[in-house]
């Protein structure tokens, strides 16, 4: 019978971190955000969480960002409700509203925001209502309506419509979308089409809202009204009959997640429930166990192993993934916790509200949970619950009890009892410490009996520990240490000795007495000490003072059954854990989300096995698993993120960053060489938000930052998460944080680098311009030293000089004044010479004429003298004669002499104005020459053998091509040309 025990406790402990994964003794810590937390409407929908550790929610107002100290608000483009989210491998969040679904990018501030993908549907399909779910897979993203599946892929979408509509919610299932159809069954998409899946017909009936990976590869389809049937993921769907059927079927299945060893399942009306993998109820959480709102839209475990609950009204942080759990007002416990006894199945608590018990077990169904009862009698301040010789006694501010069939039996008419202690030296014997001395009881026939009050001691007696010699060591935490020596008779004291701070201690306060390994050791203001019987005084402990931080105050030490010694220091809170060897090991980093928790002076840790261990804090107790698994909530590492840079040397704030470096489209934890700022001087104050991503105990979180370029160190660990610096000069910085967790786990680094530009006036070019003016202004500086001395070496030759200047200069001006005479006489003589010429020509011109109108008459009159003669030999004669007179006549050889001439004497003039007039004929430049000549129409006419009015004919042309206006004279125009 024993082995058999033996072995049914060791198979107890394997299982018990498998079920410490879904940890049901109290309820786990909830942190609830209200609607006016998120500033968005309270509804909430979906939920995921990016690589960066940054959860995201669906919300009515479209998509909340939430990195555990900064909440923010990303709207879809049609600013609809986000009804569906998911994330790929790469850490990119879909998402899925009304008449639109896309995905979360960083823009070019690095705030993240909503891309829509409506546009690359093809017209006729982008009509749809809310996108309910969202699948990722290795071949893209489903987009999943009641009517339509979605699947974009490779930057295109692809439509596929549902066989019936409506039709129920897709799943991806094996990488295989499968589609329930209401009266119908199930449908598979195969090759962009939709086909009915044999021997599913049984689920027609049904709404299927979930389906997850199960045992030996089969699944578990979970529906709306309840019913779970395991699917063998091909087409047999069988029923299963776990008694939390009848639960679900009344509360309706919403939503549900597979988790390592259970599933989270979120009901419509009565909240979380968390079962393991063989259906049984291992936690149950709704709104009278701290959830805001007893409907679960959605459930999502994050990279910490906690739950985030998305709720119709709110938004909840459940901690499962944690060894500790509440007892509280809200599991029907009130008041603060003081003292706790785990007798067999039974818990009992005390409080300052009085003694409550409950059945007790580690697999408790909290569908049927043990309620918390109050022990009859025991209304008000239980101090202390200890079980001597089989009896369970109650030190209450009442007075002494026992408990009967729980009920608290009073021991004797006292009042103000702290604790009871046997007497090692007198079997059967108990003393009870009081608020002002001892009183003596003794075990009579199996009955607890109140002999008397000890006589000699009425001081406080709180905390009472004896040692080998039988010596009674009571500690008064505002006096000292009293040492008593009792008579023989037990009636009174014999002996008493006081230590303060003369015998040893630092101070007289804050003295205490524990019994750690069968020996006393002491605490004072600070330190841990030892009794020196031979002196008579106290001396620091050699080995238990080492391991505590100097000038911390101990104040509880409580050793458990294997050695391990659970403390009380400062605001530490741990357990020195025995080694092989009989050293310890400090573990306290596990504890810090205690502290300031405990109860100054009445602090109570017990440790009653590997899965048991109360420690009564402010608000009830907390159940710590000591054997607990911990898979990530402590020992994983977090990031730090920049949430935000903003620019505060203007009038008005404005952004430089807005939280999410981009590379390739994707939010990264590193900054881009292509995202370095640069900032103009007058941009020199930044003001930096920064955050760690973590959301257990987030005011506790602590921040260390420096600014490279500008300071050489970290700064203290502040809980601060901004950081301002005005003023910067001009250089390159990169702004540092990181923090450091309850657990005192430190993050990476995340930092910023930018670049604050020069002004004007410290730039390079700024500083080549100075240069080059201190040089100039050096340069300036030798001249005008040289010139000065130079002028005053010159001044007396320049006077001398001055008066042969000035004849040279009035010498100067006669010679000025006689070239510009002969200047002028020149002018006047070209100017004669110019119309001598003119005359000249003119005259020739005119002799010219003269010469061919006379040879001209002779040429007709030899012309009729040869038709008057009748000899053939003087008319041949006279005939030569005539063409020699013809040969005479032909004026253009003289034209051309003329023209030379005339185009020396007048700049080119017939040149000119033919090439500024190229449509005037060779006739026509023969009158302008002549006009230029300045000949009269008569003279003209003769010259060129045209009549006054064929003069007048030409004249008027010529005006034409030049385009000479009616009132401009062409005589005059000719002249001046």
């Amino acid at each position: 019978m024993i082995k058999l025990n033996v072995w049914l406790l060791v198979m107890y402990l394997l299982c018990a971190p498998v079920w410490a994964q879904v940890k049901n003794e109290g309820i786990p810590y909830i942190k609830n955000y209200t609607h006016s937390d998120y500033k968005a409407t309270p509804q909430n929908w979906a939920i995921v969480q990016d690589h960066r550790g940054v959860m995201y929610f669906g919300n009515s107002y479209g998509v909340l960002e939430f990195d555990g100290n900064y909440w923010r608000q990303i709207p879809l483009a049609n600013k609809t409700i986000a009804r569906s989210l998911a994330v790929d491998k790469k850490g990119r969040i879909y998402v899925g509203g009304q008449d639109d679904f896309g995905y979360l990018k960083p823009n070019e501030q690095g705030q993240m925001s909503y891309v829509s993908l409506k546009d690359k549907i093809a017209p006729k399909y982008r009509s749809f209502n809310d996108v309910w779910k969202i699948y990722t897979s290795d071949d893209g993203v489903y987009y999943c309506t009641v009517n339509t599946v979605y699947h974009f892929q490779n930057g295109s979408i692809k439509v596929y419509k549902a066989p019936a509509s409506p039709t129920g919610f897709p799943f991806l299932v094996q990488n295989k979308l499968l589609l329930p159809v209401p009266s119908k069954g199930i449908y598979t998409l195969q090759q962009g089409k939709f086909v009915f899946m044999q021997g599913s017909e049984k689920m027609g009936d049904h709404v299927i809202m979930s389906i997850q990976p199960y045992k030996n590869g089969t699944f578990l389809v979970f529906t709306e009204e309840g019913g779970i049937y395991v699917y063998n993921g091909y087409n047999h769907f069988e029923p299963v009959n776990w008694e939390v059927i009848d639960f679900l079927t009344k509360n309706k299945i919403f939503s549900v997640i597979s988790l390592p060893d259970a599933y989270a399942i979120g009901t419509v009306h009565n909240g979380l429930l968390i079962i393991d993998k063989e259906g049984m109820p291992r936690q149950h959480l709704n709104s009278d166990k701290g959830l805001q709102n007893s409907s679960v839209r959605s459930v999502y475990q994050d990279q910490a192993g906690n739950l985030w609950l998305a709720l119709n009204k709110g938004i909840d942080y459940v901690e499962t993934n944690s060894p500790f759990s509440l007892f509280n007002a809200k599991t029907g416990l009130p008041g603060t916790g003081y003292t706790s006894l785990l007798h067999g199945d039974v818990l009992y608590l005390g409080t300052n509200d009085g003694l409550y018990y409950k059945t007790w077990s580690n697999t408790e169904n909290p569908l049927k949970p043990s309620n918390f009862k109050q022990v009859e009698n025991s209304q008000g301040q239980v101090y202390n619950l200890q079980k001597i010789n089989g009896k369970l006694l109650v030190s209450h501010h009442d007075g002494p009890f026992e408990l009967v069939n729980n009920k608290a039996v009073r021991l004797s008419e006292h009042r103000g009892v702290w604790m009871f202690m046997p007497l090692a030296s007198y079997p059967g014997y108990i003393i009870c410490g009081t608020y002002n001395g001892l009183l003596l009881y003794k075990f009579v026939d199996g009955r607890l009996v109140f002999q008397r009050k000890i006589k000699g001691f009425d001081e406080s007696s709180r905390v009472i520990e004896q040692d080998a010699d039988g010596n009674i060591w009571i500690a008064h935490g505002y006096k000292g240490i009293y040492k008593l020596k009792l008579s023989d008779q037990l009636d009174k004291v014999s002996a008493i000795s006081f230590y303060d701070k003369r015998a040893g201690f630092p101070s007289n306060v804050f003295m205490s007495v524990f019994k750690i390994d069968g020996k006393l050791v002491f605490t004072g203001e600070t330190g841990v000490y030892t009794y020196d019987k031979s002196t008579d005084r106290f001396k620091i402990h050699p080995e238990l003072n080492k391991l505590f931080d100097q000038g911390q105050h101990i104040r509880k030490l409580t050793e458990d059954s294997e050695g391990n010694i659970w403390f009380s220091a400062g605001d530490d809170i741990g357990v020195l854990r025995k080694r092989s060897n009989g050293s310890y090991e400090v573990e306290k980093s596990t504890f810090n989300k205690l502290q300031g928790k405990l109860i100054g002076g009445f602090e109570h840790m017990m440790h009653y096995n590997p899965l048991n261990m109360l420690i009564g804090i402010d608000d009830g107790f907390v159940h710590y698993h000591p054997s607990y698994q911990e898979t990530r909530s402590i020992i994983k590492s977090f990031p730090v993120l920049i949430r935000s840079v903003t620019i505060t040397s203007q009038a008005q704030d404005s952004l430089l960053f807005g939280g999410a470096y981009q590379k390739g489209g994707l939010a990264t934890l590193q900054q881009p060489t292509s995202a370095i700022s640069e900032l103009d001087y007058k941009q020199n104050s930044l003001k930096f938000s920064f955050g760690a991503v973590t959301y257990s105990d987030v005011d506790k979180v602590q921040y260390q930052y420096y600014l490279k370029g500008y300071e050489s160190e970290w700064s203290p660990w502040t809980t601060s998460l901004q950081k301002e610096y005005t003023n910067l000069r001009e250089g390159v910085y990169t702004f540092h944080v990181r923090a450091k967790n309850v657990y005192g786990n430190q993050s990476e680094e995340a930092a910023y680098t930018f670049e604050v530009l020069p002004p004007w006036y410290r730039s390079w070019v700024a500083y080549m311009a100075y240069g080059l003016i201190t040089l100039l202004l050096l340069l300036l500086t030798k001249y005008l030293m040289e010139r000065h001395i130079q002028k005053t070496k010159m001044r007396l030759q320049e006077e001398k000089e001055r008066a042969l200047k000035l004849k040279e200069a009035q010498h100067m001006e006669e010679v000025l004044l006689a070239e510009r005479e002969i200047i002028r006489l020149n002018n006047e003589k070209l100017e004669n010479e110019l119309i001598h010429k003119n005359k000249e020509l003119t005259s020739s011109a005119v002799h010219v004429m003269h010469n061919v109108e006379a040879v001209h008459k002779v040429r007709d009159q030899l012309q009729e003298t040869i038709e008057k003669i009748k000899c053939k030999t003087t008319q041949k004669e006279l005939k030569k004669l005539l063409k020699s007179v013809e040969e005479e006549v032909k004026f253009e050889q003289n034209w051309e002499q003329f023209e030379l001439h005339f185009n020396q004497v007048h700049q080119d003039f017939l040149k000119r104005l033919h090439e500024d007039y190229p449509d005037l004929t060779h006739r026509d430049l023969k009158l302008c020459a002549y006009l230029r000549l300045n000949l009269t129409s008569k003279e003209i006419a003769s010259l060129l053998k045209l009549s006054l009015r064929g003069v007048e004919t030409s004249r008027y042309r010529i005006r034409k091509k030049i385009n000479l206006d009616q009132e401009d004279n062409l005589t005059e125009f000719m002249l001046n040309y």
